[in-house]
């Protein structure tokens, strides 16, 4: 995680009485989205974040993020992931190495939502660790330069210990974790170093879901 991102999120967390930072990675949606169990966070269900914080060439930056989008299949697939608590589908999602499994107000489904945000200014998302929980953090990002803005906001918290196991799925920047209510999810996450530093006993692709 570079620097001046970590500086923020440190601050963020500070200034929110969230304990004290012991680390954390940035994530992404990952780039499965195809197939019932893709993981594609329906948009009403996904955290608007860093609201009013577009300026003056928001419009424009809402046009922008329309058309990247597009360019990169942020749109509803054509099977829409299938939110499920069915043992039967469970067994059937972790024999196919599925990228999610569980309803949307699962763990994972709240896990995933808060790792798919959308914002007219542009966001990197970054969970951080602070004690025994996992908070979810939000910073500008301009989407061309790829610059850090102001704006920080701090999103969903969950406890450390409800996240049960974590799993490289088929790419290697593709994370799954997995909750103690059974469901699991996947992000992608940039920067495997930061990640694996943390989670040093995260499953290898070869292994099967927990």
């Amino acid at each position: 995680m570079w620097d001046k991102l970590e500086r923020k999120i440190v601050e963020a967390l500070e200034s929110g009485g969230c304990g004290a930072f012991a680390g954390g990675f940035a994530v992404d949606r990952t780039g499965t989205n195809s197939g019932e169990a893709a993981g594609y966070v329906p948009r009403a269900r996904r955290p608007e974040v860093l609201v009013g914080h577009g300026g003056a060439c928001a419009p424009l930056v809402r046009l922008g993020s329309v058309l990247f989008g597009i360019l990169t299949n942020d749109v509803p697939a054509l099977a829409p992931t299938k939110a499920t608590d069915d043992l039967a589908v469970r067994k059937q999602r972790q024999a196919g190495n599925g990228a999610f499994f569980g309803t949307w107000d699962s763990l994972a489904g709240q896990w995933l939502a808060a790792g798919q945000p959308h914002s007219a200014s542009g966001v990197t998302t970054a969970v951080a660790l602070a004690g025994d929980r996992m908070r979810f953090v939000y910073v500008q990002s301009r989407r061309v330069s790829g610059k850090l803005g102001d704006a920080v906001e701090l999103g969903a918290e969950f406890p450390r210990a409800a996240l049960s196991w974590t799993r490289l799925r088929d790419s290697s920047k593709d994370v799954q974790f997995g909750f103690a209510d059974g469901s699991w999810g996947t992000l992608l996450v940039p920067d495997m170093d930061d990640f694996l530093e943390h989670f040093p006993e995260t499953l290898s692709r070869k292994e099967p879901i927990p």
